[in-house]
């Protein structure tokens, strides 16, 4: 393996055990659901689920599936970007927004799912009990947070614009781009699983090494913001770890860029 693909391996894993001595303080302090505002709780669940793709990036591109761990820190671009949007201003109310309007998209399309088989002659029991619920959601959470369902968008913006609103324009229009080509499957993504040789096509089925310091790199400095944000919000006092292991990170990208 390449020094700097050591490197990195090692500040992402590094970064991964600060998550968990954060998850570790967080669960020391008792902190309980209903004693959060929205965005508190929403903060919980996205450093939670980045923390999740954030290992399992490692773990992929260690086995050699580097485009499938694209495809995750994808997903986590896509995480810090709510994140950052809905903590830039007006945080409780954005937070509220994104929960309700999550829960009407959920009852969309239980009422979808209902309709269809009636429209079959079928009946789903199991279906309309979780429409019933969904409505009952759908009804405290407009009460509790006082929005209009009708009227309710979130977040009335395209994920481009949302990254320009947050100042990660230039990362959607480069990492997250290439990312969402191996997502979608497109012709462009082809040459990292087949080509053509003089004895004819080559299938790329093993693993391989190749775009792993690309996905390694973005992964850290994706989810090291979201570890930052949660530290802030919490104040759960890993500001100076957290300040080491990102100067680590910039001699790294400083050292890495030199030897281009």
């Amino acid at each position: 393996m390449q020094e700097q693909l050591k490197e990195i391996y090692e500040l992402n894993n590094s970064l991964l055990k600060l998550a968990e001595n954060l998850q570790d303080e967080f669960s020391h302090r008792k902190i309980k659901r209903d004693t959060l505002t929205a965005d508190l709780y929403l903060l919980c669940f996205f450093f939670t689920k980045a923390s999740k793709s954030a290992s399992a990036i490692v773990l992929l591109c260690q086995e050699g599936y580097c485009e499938d761990a694209y495809i995750l820190a994808r997903s986590v671009f896509e995480i810090l970007v709510k994140s950052l949007y809905i903590f830039k201003t007006d945080s409780i109310e954005r937070a509220r927004a994104f929960i309700l309007y999550d829960n009407l998209e959920k009852r969309k399309q239980f009422r979808k799912i209902v309709n269809w088989n009636k429209e079959k002659g079928r009946t789903h029991k199991d279906m309309e009990k979780e429409l019933d619920k969904a409505e009952k959601i759908c009804v405290d959470l407009e009460k509790d947070y006082q929005i209009d369902t009708v009227k309710v968008r979130w977040p009335q913006k395209r994920l481009e614009e949302l990254s320009k609103e947050v100042d990660l324009l230039h990362q959607y229009y480069t990492s997250y781009w290439i990312s969402s080509l191996y997502v979608h499957t497109l012709a462009r993504s082809s040459r990292s699983f087949v080509s053509q040789t003089d004895s004819g096509l080559s299938f790329y089925i093993g693993p391989t090494e190749k775009l792993s310091k690309d996905v390694l790199i973005w992964s850290f400095d994706l989810f090291g913001r979201l570890v930052r944000e949660f530290d802030n919000q919490f104040d759960l006092g890993y500001k100076e770890k957290i300040s080491e292991i990102e100067e680590e990170f910039n001699k790294f990208m400083q050292s890495a860029m030199n030897e281009e």
